[in-house]
């Protein structure tokens, strides 16, 4: 078996997850009043994604890195876009869409996600022996980023523009950057995030229904209680495929970001450890490829879309479950809705083509001998080092 095949199948059994579950509630909301046609728009999205999935698989991911640049400033372009009336679609109070219609639409902060991953990946690449100082291995890639965290947040969508942020954040001191300069700077943004947090009343509504749901059940403490209540529900086994009680009109937003929760609902507790599991498979899957890769630009960008497939899932999982204040990251691969799809995808393809050069060429290696002696050379290669022993340590363990 090809070491890419292993993630094909781990992303096809998201899928059929996928499947099963935005069937089963669009079908049932159609019943009592829905529009119905969710389920074949999530079909249209998959069969596009898997296009573009094998077409990534086949482009040489160097590319991408020579194209950075211009991925980043279309990706501007399309958050700017997105901020114009008449462009952007106003949708549960934040301007977030571009539609071209009632059915097709796109979502530019999915594909800001996909853009910072390979602007940081080809930035470290190029910069790998200056990462530990403060300007060309701090303040540049920071800067870019915090652009696209500032565009994000006049949608607004503060979730996604944090996600961005930490996100970038890992990258960076994996890639060297000191861990000095990201606590400076963390702790200079105190005042800003609690400003975002408490005097934005949205905001500081779901931070008190999230400490105590209870209070107004019917209103900021809804989505939670409802999330609650479909994943008691579900027991051990769950109701049945098609036996949810909560997806008709109950639990908002049910085959999107709390799709998880419906999962849990019908096939209770065993599913959503099966789910977990393939998703920590996914993670192991993408730090092996990682391991393997050819060069520190392959390295970084495969790890990137690992950590955003991982802090994704952990997120979403944490929302439905109530670990973490209510916020609208979709679940990678399982929640409907074509832009998150549609990148997660062409990031696995990102993945396959990885894999599939570390085949053709010698894997990343960074022995001592190979280094240059330099001690400061040394230190600045560090991070990169005791990241790569770390997914080898990983991914050590075979079937």
């Amino acid at each position: 078996m090809k070491p890419w095949h292993f993630i094909i199948y781990i992303v096809v059994v998201l899928l059929g997850f996928s499947i099963v579950t935005v069937y089963s509630t669009d079908m049932a909301t159609s019943v009592h009043g829905g529009n119905g046609y969710q389920f074949i728009k999530h079909l249209l999205w998959i069969f596009i994604g898997a296009v573009l999935l094998m077409t990534m698989s086949r482009v040489d991911y160097h590319y991408l890195q020579k194209l950075s640049i211009p991925i980043l400033v279309i990706s501007f372009s399309f958050l700017l876009l997105v901020l114009v009336p008449g462009i952007g679609t106003v949708t549960n109070g934040a301007r977030r869409w571009i539609r071209f219609n009632h059915v097709v639409g796109f979502q530019p902060s999915e594909f800001a996600k996909l853009a910072v991953i390979i602007f940081v990946s080809g930035y470290v690449a190029k910069n790998q022996g200056r990462m530990s100082e403060f300007k060309r291995g701090f303040i540049i890639p920071i800067g870019v980023t915090a652009l696209t965290s500032a565009l994000l947040m006049k949608e607004p969508d503060f979730g996604t523009s944090a996600f961005v942020a930490i996100l970038s954040l890992i990258m960076l001191v994996v890639g060297g950057t000191r861990i000095i300069f990201v606590c400076l700077t963390a702790m200079s943004f105190v005042p800003f995030i609690h400003t975002m947090l408490f005097e934005v009343s949205y905001r500081k509504d779901r931070l008190m229904a999230f400490v105590d749901p209870w209070k107004d059940p019917s209103g900021t403490g809804y989505h939670i209680i409802q999330s609650w209540i479909a994943l008691g529900s579900g027991g051990l086994t769950g109701l049945g495929i098609g036996s949810s009680k909560q997806k008709l009109f109950f639990l908002p937003e049910s085959n999107s970001d709390f799709i998880f929760t419906i999962i849990g609902e019908e096939f209770g507790f065993l599913g959503v450890i099966a789910v977990i599991g393939i998703f920590l498979l996914l993670i192991w899957q993408g730090l092996k490829i990682v391991h393997k890769a050819r060069d520190i630009f392959g390295f970084f960008l495969g790890f990137g879309i690992t950590v955003m497939f991982g802090l994704q899932a952990i997120i979403n999982i944490a929302v439905v479950s109530g670990m973490v204040p209510t916020k609208g990251i979709p679940l990678p691969f399982v929640s409907s809705g074509g832009s998150s799809l549609l990148f997660s995808m062409i990031g696995v393809g990102i993945l396959i083509n990885i894999a599939r050069q570390s085949l053709v060429s010698e894997p990343l290696s960074l022995p001592m001998d190979r280094v240059e002696s330099s001690e400061n050379k040394m230190d600045r290669m560090l991070p990169v080092r005791v990241w790569h022993k770390i997914t080898s340590n990983i991914t050590s363990f075979s079937w």
